[in-house]
């Protein structure tokens, strides 16, 4: 008798607990569109923070072509009842993997870090597929020449237009013709990545102020040039 009370006893309390919970809707950075993707309960707002949610890019974009395509947001911030994300990496499912890489295909794997011009550091695997074997110095020089590439890429581009890049179908293609010359891969995909480093809050002040300043050190020399009566380059567009 006693143990059937303690029984629901606890279930009340589990109950309880559930009550006091509030769920919260996690959404994708600005780079996804904004997206709700999952929801979550927590008791306190601070609970939700850190937590990491899982999506495709099917399920982003609606391109039933990039349903192999996992990504992976983490929870930084809550707003009401919107849990608001970022970016922390993307991955290729494991059946996607074993389709490419078939009986008598040779495997190219090379894996390095990029730094991205506003400061993120990230960690990329690339998978390239030949139809036959090859010799280990053709591996060795399609594997540097996709690296230095990529690493270049990246550095001229902020985190948003690398993210972009990556997950794009046409990026596949760019990289096989990037290697015609040394070797004809059938496939070169970018397979995963991962965030290893943001930049550091004083460090986009920094850039912040610098764009300010770049602003108005110009603005002065644009309004004297519509004083005089000369078009600017591009007009409105260049602001």
């Amino acid at each position: 008798m006693a143990s059937k009370r303690a029984e629901r006893a606890a279930a009340r309390r589990l109950r309880d607990k559930w009550r006091a919970k509030q769920w919260y809707t996690i959404v994708t950075p600005d780079m996804f569109g904004r997206k709700e993707i999952a929801s979550t309960p927590a008791d306190d707002p601070q609970k939700v923070i850190g937590r990491v949610a899982e999506t495709t890019m099917y399920d982003l974009t609606g391109n039933f072509k990039l349903m192999h395509l996992k990504v992976y947001f983490q929870v930084e911030k809550v707003q009401g009842n919107q849990a608001l994300t970022k970016f922390i990496g993307h991955d290729t499912t494991s059946d996607y993997i074993r389709r490419m890489v078939r009986r008598r295909r040779a495997r190219l794997d090379a894996i390095f870090p990029v730094t991205t011009s506003d400061g993120y550091k990230l960690r990329v695997k690339v998978i390239g597929i030949a139809p036959k074997r090859i010799k280990t110095s053709i591996k060795m020089n399609l594997r540097k020449r996709i690296t230095e590439y990529l690493i270049d890429k990246a550095s001229k581009m902020t985190m948003a237009e690398f993210v972009g890049y990556m997950l794009s179908p046409s990026t596949n293609d760019e990289l096989v013709k990037l290697v015609r010359d040394i070797y004809p891969l059938k496939r070169v995909e970018i397979r995963k990545s991962e965030v290893l480093l943001e930049p550091t809050e004083k460090v986009v002040e920094m850039r912040e102020e610098e764009e300010e300043k770049k602003g108005e050190e110009e603005s002065p020399e644009q309004e004297g040039s519509e004083e005089a009566g000369v078009a600017q380059p591009g007009g409105a567009s260049d602001s």
